[in-house]
């Protein structure tokens, strides 16, 4: 274990805080794994000196036995984030066949009071965190781990030798200075204090500091290393990965922890085992294996033992599924063809037993997959000249074609937990790339879109992530990220973050959040630093839009009561109101000639008005219990929510009485309140819309009423209907980049809103 730490580590412009594992740089905190943290501290802990694998191995993980990969993966990590290059390292060098060594020069400072809290300050509790360093080391000598100052034989910067005299002079001198230093800290913190109070006091606008942002990428690397690592299935549980590599020769079977730590090995023999799944309970792991000189299936406890043949032909057999029950095994062979590629589905019991063939087809029938309910299998075909995915009961009946307007070649379909939706592969520019649609085949939605093969995937227990094999770093190896794709959450708080709206230069977002506890206006980079709180009202302060020239930001607001509309500067300075009405006024939005768009209840209904930018000219557009409207990027048109102008067929009382009797739907009209069109006709209510950059999509909120919503996407006619996001609960509120290139949204996937980018190419 690495042991207990309370010093402060400086290689500019980074700092390493060893008591709380934090890497700083700049006074930006760096997002780092936890055991890249520790890695990194036992580094820096013996700079200059050579860390032996092993001995990293030994503190990192000191009750674990791991593969060198996953220390790989950490030196990979910590490259990444501090901006190195193995071949020429500026922190992190390589010693070939022994470990790493840490070669920056380094600064370490000794935490003297770690902590201070002041409360009962207007009423409210106020922690101020003080962290005193005192500065001890002021060099290092290359070649030892020994302060420079305490090296035999050492001098000073002037060429003067330092004896042990000197040695104390300096240290006592540099006490008495961080006696004087903490005791100026400590004045300067009652001063602010003092200045704090007389700000809250006098005027509750003020500006709060920057914060830091705690981003985080939701595409995660699980392995790193020369071999081949591929078919990742996760346990039933989710805390483990199942997945086959030829890290040590042969294709053999191995198992990590979800985020990629404790690889252990399952399979050892001189022959290739592919393609493990767990049984429904997570005791046992079937695979494939050509160990008794063909491909045969084999099962296995969860933790390698037991290896057992249950197939036992002269054919070859693989490609299995459990039943959901974990009684049956689906599997494909091609045991009774004598064209080889002539592959056909069979079903056995668990033990081997009663085999029965389901799918008779002179063409490659393989890859069957159970759903969740046990009623429907998905198995891979080229019946049709091309690789289909096809779904069928489980007795084989009910053949259909699940991919039939595409001819280049699915396959590896699987689905998701709550059998809702699919994931499968298509051959796409020469590449293969995932794809995720719903069970019935509607909503298509591409998730991966780069120049590598991405394939293989795995949905998470809870549906909110696939594990996927790609070779994007140059070999295959095992990655996980959002069911969307590659997803950037830019918040990270305990509070929740929502209605993201993008400066007009694409660089900041602003976005409400309750961190404050009442919803307040705050501001961030688009990359989620840099966070600074706009406003700090008695009410709540939402909803806020960038002007077109990005100087001012219209918001609501509930400071006098009821919601009004405000503006501010984009600083948070010149808070203004625009409306008085005794009815609701909310949800600004900008055109681009400078008008507000806004929603209000001031004639007992909500409907949408338009008025300038100083609140004068307000003028009614609809009569028709119209909503969150949204200007097109030329202001012709308006796009905006209001019920259905006709009863939907098939609708359940459940969506009627949640709905309002009929459900939302999404509306277009003329800048002139004209020309009224309804684009959707959906069964479920649809929410807050948006126009994309060129003004040729719509992305709005579907809620299915199950308590998961996402967004969606149709053309400015209200065609193409497509998904844009899959996530596992709400996502809402869509707002589409200047350039086009992102979406930003909130959502409560990981428990309470965040905002998130979702880069759309």
């Amino acid at each position: 274990m690495v042991s207990p730490d309370n010093h402060l580590y400086e290689f500019k412009p980074f700092a390493l805080d060893a008591a709380n594992r934090t890497l700083f740089k700049d006074n930006e905190i760096v997002h780092l794994t936890p055991k890249a943290v520790e890695t990194l501290l036992v580094l820096v802990q013996h700079r200059v000196q050579v860390v032996e694998k092993e001995q990293l191995l030994k503190e990192v993980w000191p009750d674990s036995f791991v593969e060198e990969g996953s220390l790989s993966r950490n030196i990979h990590e910590l490259r990444k984030a501090l901006g190195d290059d193995s071949s020429e390292p500026r922190y992190i060098a390589t010693v070939p066949k022994r470990g790493y060594r840490f070669i920056a020069a380094v600064t370490v400072l000794i935490r003297e009071n770690p902590e201070m809290r002041v409360s009962g300050i207007d009423g409210d509790t106020t922690v101020i965190e003080k962290h005193t360093f005192a500065r001890v080391i002021s060099n290092e000598f290359e070649g030892s781990d020994q302060p420079f100052e305490s090296l035999p034989g050492a001098t000073t910067a002037r060429g003067e030798r330092l004896d042990s005299s000197v040695v104390e002079k300096k240290v006592q001198f540099r006490r008495g200075i961080s006696v004087v230093i903490t005791l100026l800290l400590a004045g300067l913190t009652v001063a602010v204090i003092y200045l704090v109070f007389l700000q809250k006091s006098s005027n509750r606008e003020q500006v709060p500091p920057a914060s830091t942002s705690r981003a985080k990428s939701t595409l995660v690397r699980l392995t790193n290393n020369n071999a081949k690592d591929g078919t990742p299935v996760w346990s039933p549980d989710g805390n483990k990965i199942a997945f086959w590599s030829n890290r040590d020769g042969k294709n053999e079977i191995y198992v990590m922890d979800s985020d990629g730590s404790n690889v252990k090995r399952l399979t050892n023999n001189m022959s290739d085992d592919n393609n493990p799944k767990w049984s429904p309970d997570g005791r046992k792991i079937l695979f494939d294996s050509d160990r008794d000189g063909n491909l045969e299936i084999y099962v296995m406890e969860a933790d390698g033992t037991n290896q057992t043949r249950l197939t036992k032909n002269n054919a070859s057999d693989s490609a299995t599924s459990w039943s959901p029950d974990g009684s049956k095994i689906a599997f494909a062979s091609n045991r009774d063809n004598s064209y080889p590629h002539n592959f056909d589905i069979y079903v056995m019991d668990a033990d081997g037993s009663n085999i029965k063939k389901i799918v008779d087809d002179p063409e490659y029938d393989a890859e069957p997959r159970w759903s969740p309910d046990g009623h429907k299998i998905l198995f891979v075909t080229r019946r049709h000249g091309d690789f289909d995915v096809y779904e069928m009961n489980a007795d084989g009946s009910g053949q259909r074609n699940m991919t039939p307007d595409y001819k280049q070649g699915n396959g590896a379909g699987t689905w998701s937990r709550d059998g809702k939706r699919i994931a499968f592969v298509r051959y796409i520019n020469n590449k293969n790339q995932i794809y995720v649609m719903d069970a019935d085949g509607g909503n298509l939605l591409n998730v991966t879109h780069n120049s590598a093969n991405n394939s293989a995937p795995s949905w998470s227990p809870d549906g909110s992530k696939l594990a996927f094999e790609t070779d994007r770093d140059g070999n295959f190896e095992i990655y996980v990220m959002s069911v969307d794709g590659e997803l950037l959450q830019v918040t990270d708080d305990p509070a929740d973050d929502a209605s993201p709206d993008w400066s007009p230069d694409g660089s900041r977002i602003a976005f409400q959040s309750n961190r404050g506890g009442k919803q307040h206006i705050y501001k961030m980079n688009a990359d989620g630093t840099g966070v600074i709180q706009l406003t700090n009202s008695d009410g709540d302060d939402t909803e806020p839009c960038w002007s077109p020239d990005g100087n001012r930001i219209a918001f609501t607001s509930s400071r006098d009561g009821n919601r009004e509309v405000y503006t501010m500067s984009a600083d948070g300075s010149n808070q203004s109101r625009l409306t008085a009405e005794s009815g609701s006024d909310f949800n600004p939005k900008w055109s681009p000639a400078g008008r507000i768009l806004f929603t209000s209840y001031r004639d007992g209904q909500n409907d949408i008005y338009v008025m300038d930018g100083d609140g004068r000219n307000v003028t009614r557009l609809t009569k028709m219990k119209a909503g969150q409207g949204s200007w097109s990027p030329n202001g012709n048109k308006i796009v905006f929510i209001a019920p259905s102008l006709e009863e939907m067929p098939g609708q359940s009382e459940l969506q009627k009485r949640v709905a309002g009797v009929l459900p939302l739907e999404v509306f277009t009209m003329d800048a002139d309140g004209g020309n009224v069109r309804m684009l959707t006709k959906s069964l479920t209510s649809t929410g807050v819309p948006c126009w994309s950059s060129d003004g040729t999509n719509i992305a709005f909120f579907v809620d299915f009423l199950d308590d998961t919503g996402n967004i969606f996407q149709i053309d400015s006619e209200g065609n193409n209907w497509k998904r844009i996001t899959a996530g596992p609960k709400f996502d809402f509120r869509p707002a589409f980049s200047r350039d086009g290139s992102k979406l930003a949204f909130h959502s409560n996937r990981d428990g309470n809103y965040e905002i998130y980018i979702l880069n759309l190419r």
